[in-house]
């Protein structure tokens, strides 16, 4: 499938270019004795990844008036066959940001966070989409029998309080892989997941990949994710004092704040299966026998 691609580059007007395959239907293009790639290959064959692909070049072609100011790829080439879904994006520069760390390791999650911050802020250029009462109410029957009823509940009988809060661009897994620092410059990939919604969905992503460790086993990745939002670890502290700012510079509500939480829970295990999700399934269960405290008092 890759002779799209090289028919792409030659119309653009390469004559030769060097190619490394990070994994199955991934490319890196190099232009010629450069050392960072260009372009950015990505052919999907499954139907399921067909899908998401779509959803990507949507998301990019939707933002590309202001991918310089966010520093996200541009959308280079799409095209459908029979075999799959080929597109290409531009580079970026810049290595991922680390994860699994401590939430204990306050130094390098108080610079993570900041970083995200800082980029998320920015990402307020994109211009809001309805509301969220009705982005919840889209996404709520996808959450039946996945998440428990009361927690769905709870979530609904928000649904007065959203319907006059603007729904924001969300990335939809912005997490530290997908977040690439270059001297300063912060790039975000991977656009697969984008929607609109609360404006601190992806900044509960991002807290918790900082230090999500999968291979724990689903009951320990569980307990993880109630220390990360309901624990008094630096973490903590740290995602309820952002979600205090990001809260203020939109102007809404100290009192959405548990409001915000489960609409983060729903889209998380609804949207796309991540890597995340069982997990947060099983501390959604924990969560409501708790009695769905409002987050951020434990801190």
């Amino acid at each position: 499938m890759f002779y799209l691609a090289a028919r792409y580059l030659r119309e653009a007007g390469w004559t030769e270019w060097d190619i490394i395959q990070v994994k199955r239907g991934i490319w890196l293009i190099f232009p010629p004795r450069q050392a960072t790639p260009a372009i950015v290959g990505k052919f999907s064959s499954l139907p399921e990844r067909r899908a998401a692909a779509r959803s990507e070049c949507a998301a990019l072609k939707s933002l590309a008036s202001c991918a310089e100011q966010l520093s996200i790829p541009r959308l280079l080439f799409e095209r459908e066959t029979t075999q799959g879904f080929l597109h290409l994006q531009s580079a970026l520069p810049g290595r991922p940001l680390r994860d699994e760390l401590l939430p204990s390791d306050d130094a390098r999650v108080a610079t993570q966070i900041e970083i995200a911050e800082r980029w998320l802020e920015k990402f307020r250029l994109v211009p809001s989409r309805g509301d969220l009462g009705t982005a919840l109410r889209e996404i709520l029957p996808l959450a039946a029998g996945k998440l428990p009823q009361a927690l769905l509940d709870a979530a609904a009988a928000d649904l007065p309080l959203l319907s006059a809060t603007p729904a924001v661009a969300v990335h939809g897994d912005f997490w530290g892989h997908n977040v690439l620092v270059d001297r300063g410059r912060i790039s975000v990939v991977d656009w697969e997941a984008f929607h609109y919604g609360a404006p601190l969905e992806d900044f509960f992503t991002f807290a918790l990949g900082t230090v999500f460790r999968q291979l724990l086993g689903l009951e320990r990745c569980a307990e993880l994710i109630r220390n990360v939002f309901l624990g008094s670890s630096p973490l903590s502290t740290r995602i309820w004092e952002g979600a205090a700012r990001i809260l203020a510079r939109e102007g809404l509500s100290q009192n959405l704040l548990r409001t915000m939480f489960l609409m983060y829970l729903i889209n998380r295990t609804v949207r796309v299966r991540f890597a995340d999700t069982a997990a947060l399934c099983a501390f959604a269960r924990h969560y409501v026998d708790m009695g769905m405290p409002a987050p951020g008092r434990f801190c």
